[in-house]
């Protein structure tokens, strides 16, 4: 367990940070292998299939993610100001809604999965592949999400290293499992989902044997027992809510536009699900080197050290772009080699032409997205709620009006454009807001 605030803070970042963005990179290096291995031997069918579901399933998953790391930053308070024996109550309280709320929305889902698709104008062709994926994800959405809370629980105890491990053995198990499943099992698409399950639960049983090891080594009454406790709930949800809201604003933008995508045929659909996993793996690299400002800036709090906030965002902003950029260049320059290694060797179709040409000339915008996610960070670790949802909400709603407006007469490039639209504009809301309320020496109390 580590204090953030001490010591070198350029070392403190990079060594707090490496171990996440490795940890981002391996998950979603594994997720692009379930999708290489699906358009391999299932052909271009297969990547639609598992990606025509996607946007809901990442909307359900922002939920308990952005409960995750709102109740996360109470943790990270807790660690700084010592009061330890809170901050293990808190965790097996959120432990246990988190469990619970998670098992509910799963079987809704699967129950209400007609409605869905119809909603979603999934096609028919990749319909049946879809729905298998569908359910068998679903199900076992428990355990994956699990793997989230419990590293956002040790990143707020300043432990970092461990979820890279983790990441590690789930991409073993899950690559591992992928291969044997679709190549010498033949279990198809299900196989997939269902290595993707099993993967996360093996690695669930290493976090929870992580945690209570922690748990001993706090100091603490001796006779102290882990109890739910409402109180932890409410006040851990004055953090969670908040950006469990700023997260389904995000990834609503998304769900909102899937018919959109969906409904341009299924090979557009495949192109977006390539184009999702490259955009995953180059997000998650600053996405995960951002978590480093958040539980520094919670740990500041906590400890009352708040002038020491400013220097954090900078550090932050020059380590995120500086890790970003060789994914970006490689994703750019080597567009058709990393686009053409999700399908079949003999396949020459849309899905691949569209994904190759938002990799050559729309990724290079994320840049701008490396700001947004920056100050995101920020505004999660001081506990401004309302710049977050602002600036959240209005970049969503600039993606989904633009891609509605812009996809009817330029098709995919018209969803491709409302990104970046969003990209840029919400950028410029960031620094601007970001500069108004610094004059004003509120901002980093949390206030308006």
């Amino acid at each position: 367990m580590k204090d953030l605030t001490k010591g070198n803070i350029y070392k403190t970042f990079i060594l707090f940070a490496i171990p996440l963005v490795l940890s981002g990179v391996l998950s979603q290096a594994y997720a692009i292998i379930d999708s290489i291995i699906a358009g391999k031997w299932l052909g271009a069918s297969g990547i639609a299939s598992t990606g025509a579901t996607a946007s809901l399933i990442q909307f359900i998953s922002s939920v308990f993610w952005g409960y995750s790391a709102g109740f996360s930053i109470y943790i990270a308070v807790l660690f700084g100001s010592q009061n330890y024996e809170r901050l293990k109550t808190t965790l097996y309280s959120n432990f246990i809604v988190v469990s619970l709320s998670c098992i509910a929305v799963s079987a809704i889902m699967v129950f209400f999965r007609d409605s869905i698709f119809t909603f979603l104008e999934i096609d028919n062709s990749i319909k049946k592949d879809a729905e298998i994926y569908f359910v068998t994800y679903t199900c076992g959405l428990l355990p994956i999400l699990l793997n989230n809370f419990f590293a956002v629980s040790l990143h707020a105890m300043g432990i970092s290293g461990f979820s890279f491990k983790m990441a590690i053995v789930s991409s073993i198990l899950n690559i591992t499992g992928n291969i044997l499943s679709v190549t010498q099992l033949h279990m198809g698409i299900f196989g997939i989902a269902l290595s993707s399950v099993t993967a996360s639960l093996i690695v669930d049983i290493f976090y929870i044997v992580k945690i209570k090891g922690c748990f001993s080594k706090m100091p603490g009454e001796k006779d102290f027992k882990l109890h739910f406790s409402m109180l932890s709930i409410k006040r851990s949800v004055s953090y969670a809510i908040p950006v469990t809201i700023q997260q389904m604003i995000m990834y609503a933008a998304s769900f909102l536009i899937a018919p959109m995508v969906n409904a341009l045929g299924g090979g557009i659909t495949a192109a977006y699900s390539v184009v999702h996993r490259i955009y995953e793996i180059n997000a998650n690299v600053y996405q995960n080197s951002a978590k480093t400002l958040t539980n520094y800036t919670a740990q500041c709090v906590g400890a009352k050290k708040s002038d020491q906030i400013q220097k954090g965002i900078k550090v932050a902003f020059l380590q995120g772009a500086v890790l970003v950029l060789p994914f970006i260049l490689i994703c750019v320059v080597f567009a058709a080699p990393v686009c053409k290694a999700f399908f079949p060797s003999e396949y020459v179709g849309e899905g691949l032409k569209f994904s190759i040409a938002f990799s050559k000339f729309y990724l290079p915008f994320i840049l701008f997205n490396v700001v947004n996610n920056l100050f995101h960070a920020f505004y999660r670790g001081v506990k401004n709620m309302k710049m977050l949802l602002i600036t959240t909400t209005f970049g969503s709603i600039v993606r989904v009006v633009a891609s509605a407006v812009l996809v009817g007469k330029y098709g995919i490039h018209g969803i491709y454009a409302g990104w970046v639209i969003s990209w840029i504009a919400e950028a410029i809301l960031c620094i601007v807001s970001y500069y108004l309320s610094a004059r004003k020496n509120n901002i980093l109390n949390g206030q308006d």
